[in-house]
């Protein structure tokens, strides 16, 4: 009965926008529909105009509009299967995700992320967590009927093997950090003088900092270990770029950082990163790999279970 039910509101559909009477005047027609779910074409504008702002988008007109109707399919897909399994994604869980994103990323107040989400995706804050709230909700489903394999140790050494070079260095490294506090020619003639005194050697850069700096390695004299770049960068991502660029034993030029302050920082050593301090991470990554190929095979499947009726004519699989 259900299966009939969705047969005749599928042809009911197909022959009302088909009709000669509304041809003419329809504005949002139907592009597909899943199940008894119609996706409509200001849908499929809104999702065209989302995957545009990716790097992975589709340069084919004709492909963009296929991969974004996958992706409008693929949803719908993913409400079919909560609503058989009962799966509802509540405002507080939705809250709670924003709440864990914005301390992994050390934000204390939610205006600040907004400003950070609106920067780095371009979706004013309402769209985000409807984003969020169906990530969480496919996450649920395939957690329900999806099983992902776990990647094994040697897949995870072989990882690294292949992609050491890849996942950068640590620094050992010596700073010097004046703030500008109102006179900013003093910080800079203070800071060139810094410079000065520690350009030539580890132990003259390590004078300077002792006596100029305003960082709290000043006391160990400037002194900072093991720190991969990523990590710099949470101090001041110019700063991680200085470092980057300087070589080994050598001393920076002087910099102007993110922040305003005054910067100087000379290179004590580098080592690569080893296996056991990245091991979680590449698991992680290799088991988003597996999730992601076993999501697109069951999606396929879910297609083909779930009536799935397609009227865009361009579209292509």
């Amino acid at each position: 009965m259900i299966f009939r039910a969705r047969f005749l509101l599928v042809g009911f559909i197909a022959a009302f926008y088909n009709s000669p009477i509304v041809s003419a005047t329809v504005l949002n027609d139907v592009v597909a529909v899943v199940a008894t779910a119609p996706i409509t074409s200001i849908d499929l504008e809104e999702e065209i105009a989302r995957l545009k702002k990716l790097k992975t988008k589709s340069k084919d007109k004709r492909a963009l509009e296929s991969q974004a109707l996958d992706s409008l399919i693929g949803r719908a897909l993913i409400d079919v299967i909560a609503q058989e399994e009962s799966v509802t994604i509540s405002p507080e869980r939705v809250q709670n995700a924003i709440r864990k994103e914005m301390d992994m990323r050390g934000v204390l107040r939610e205006a600040e992320f907004q400003k950070m989400v609106k920067r780095e995706t371009g979706m004013d804050f309402e769209t985000y967590k409807d984003e969020l709230a169906q990530q969480i909700k496919t996450q649920q489903v395939m957690q329900l009927r999806v099983s992902v394999p776990n990647p094994t140790p040697s897949q995870v050494e072989e990882w690294y093997r292949h992609n050491k070079a890849r996942l950068g260095k640590k620094y050992t490294f010596r700073m010097i950090y004046i703030p500008v506090a109102g006179n900013e020619l003093k910080v800079s003639q203070q800071m060139k003088a810094a410079r000065a005194m520690g350009a030539s050697s580890s132990s003259g850069f390590a004078k300077a900092a002792t006596k100029y700096s305003h960082h709290s390695s000043a006391s160990r004299g400037g002194l900072i270990v093991d720190m991969r770049l990523d990590q710099v960068a949470q101090i001041d991502p110019i700063l991680a770029g200085a470092l980057n660029g300087t070589p080994k034993g050598a001393t920076s030029q002087v910099f102007v950082g993110s922040n305003g302050g005054y910067y100087c920082v000379r290179v004590e050593n580098t080592r690569a990163i080893g296996l056991d301090e990245v091991y979680d991470n590449v698991r992680a990554i290799l088991y988003n790999q597996n999730e992601k190929i076993e999501y697109a095979r069951w999606l396929k499947d879910q297609r083909k279970r779930v009536a799935v009726t397609i009227y865009l004519k361009s579209y292509k699989e």
